[in-house]
Formats: C-alpha cells, structure tokens, sequence
C-alpha cells in the first residue's frame, strides 16, 4: 500500500483522532517518497520530524521554511526527532564529542526555523559501551542536555529524552532529574525490547516527567514497532499518566500500511483522545 492509496480506509472518526496525535516520519522519507507529504496534510497529521544526519546535512533553511509554513498553514503541530546514530554528546572520544556537538546544533539550527512544541532526542546511551565510567558520562551528558533545554525552552519548546537501551527507569531518572525544563519521552516498545518490560512501574517512576509517548508494540524479543495489540505489551496502565500527565501521543509505524490499524487502536481507547478531540462522530 502506498500512501495515495491508503487515504480511502480512513473514516472520519479516525481522521478526527488522528488530529491529536504526532505521527513520526523521517524528514528525508516526507520529503522525497511520492505522496507521504500529500497523506500527512491530507489527513491533517501532526509531523514528528526525524531529523537524521544526511536530513541535517542535506536540507538547509529555506528548505525546512518551507515545510514549516506547509504544515503551520494546514494547522498542524510540529514535533523534532533529533538524530542519534553517531551521537552521544557524553562521549569520552573527542571525535564523537565534537561530531555530537556538530549535529546537535544543526539540530538547533532547524527548531529555530521549524519552531517544533517538542524535540526529542536519545540518551546515547548503550550498556556495550557505558557500563564503565557510568556516572561521568552521565555528567558530561547532563551538561549537554540542560543547555540545549535551556536554550530551546527560550523557542517555546521542550527538550525532551527518550528511553531506549535503558533498563529501568532509575536510569533516566538519573540522566533527567533535576534538569527543569527537561523532560521525558517514555518508548513504550523500547521499554519492552531492551528494557525491563515493566510499563507500570515506569509510570510510577517517570510519571511527572512524561510529556510524550512514543506508542507501540513488539513481543519483547526485537524493536519491531507494530501497531499497539499486536504484541505483548499491556498499554493499560497508561491511561492514568493520560489523564493526569496529558502527554502529547506519538505514533511510530513503520509501514503506510501500519498507520491505519494503529490509529484505529487509539480510536478504541476513548480515554486517552476524547478530551483532545473536539469533533468526534
């Protein structure tokens, strides 16, 4: 399924739902596979940029102008993927120090023009390579990170870390506590494949902290990102940090052909849309 062809299986109170939802899209795919950029304003989908190295490296200012004013003019809001292949700004390497600082910039460079209410990035964190020397990378992180907030919350935006190789929340307490106004992406799949698969308890820990979901399933064993209730993942207790916490919801199908049923498993859970939807059959 292409994404011309996949615009008809949406009925209105799909379309309304998908309205208060950021669905992830890699800048380079929205820009340059046919008809993605058509299906997102067609839909009236709200973009979490991913903004990778060649994305970083390839458009510039006028380019990134231009699908801001494209998304402002249909209404949509904007999210920021940052990019985290090749980046870990807590790096004792000087080359990955230097290389992280680099495209993190540029990573600025593109909210000052895209205004985006969210920018999320990953830790860099990965058990292989910072099991020692834990506690100085996290500082040297840290100093990364609580300037880049800072500076964005000056934007009229949020910094935001996502749980990924991570395997208790203790850990991204650790990175993000105390950072005010850094904040908390909680991966609901990464903390199923790589973490310790206790959603609950990562709630209970990082519940305040959470300003965005990145919503999908898998069955423990990879990172497959499927369409949440078509993996083992119990997304109930999410309904409390919804309804308390009111995170914006990201969708991360990786398929056109995956959008679909994964609205449609938002769509069956009234609790974490209604109050967002103002227009719903």
């Amino acid at each position: 399924m292409d994404a011309s062809q996949s615009m008809a299986i949406y009925n209105e109170t799909m379309r309304a739902v998908a309205r208060s939802l950021q669905v992830n899209i890699p800048y380079r795919m929205l820009v340059e596979e046919k008809g993605m950029f058509d299906l997102f304003l067609s839909l009236g989908l709200n973009p979490e940029l991913g903004m990778d190295i060649p994305a970083l490296d390839t458009y510039g200012t006028a380019h990134l102008q231009e699908t801001a004013m494209a998304f402002g003019e249909a209404g949509a809001r904007i999210t920021i993927h940052g990019p985290f292949e090749g980046v870990d700004p807590g790096s004792t390497d000087t080359a990955t120090q230097k290389k992280s600082r680099h495209y993190l910039e540029r990573l600025l460079r593109a909210v000052e023009v895209m205004h985006p209410v969210h920018v999320v990035c990953h830790t860099g964190f990965h058990p292989d390579t910072h099991t020692m020397g834990i506690e100085g990378w996290r500082a040297r992180s840290r100093t990364i990170w609580s300037e880049m907030a800072a500076y964005i919350a000056t934007l009229k935006g949020h910094l935001l870390l996502e749980n990924v190789h991570e395997s208790t929340p203790d850990e991204m307490a650790k990175m993000v506590t105390g950072l005010t106004p850094l904040g908390v992406c909680l991966d609901t799949g990464h903390l199923n494949a790589y973490g310790d698969g206790d959603l609950r308890g990562w709630i209970k820990a990082l519940g305040p902290l959470t300003r965005e979901i990145h919503l999908h399933d898998n069955d423990g064993t990879r990172d497959a990102h499927r369409p949440p209730g078509e993996g083992s993942i119990d997304f109930s207790p999410l309904t409390g940090l919804i309804e308390t916490q009111h995170p914006i919801i990201t969708l991360e199908p990786h398929t056109v052909a995956d959008l679909g049923p994964t609205i449609n498993a938002i769509v069956n859970h009234p609790r974490w849309w209604r109050r967002e939807c103002k227009k719903i059959p």
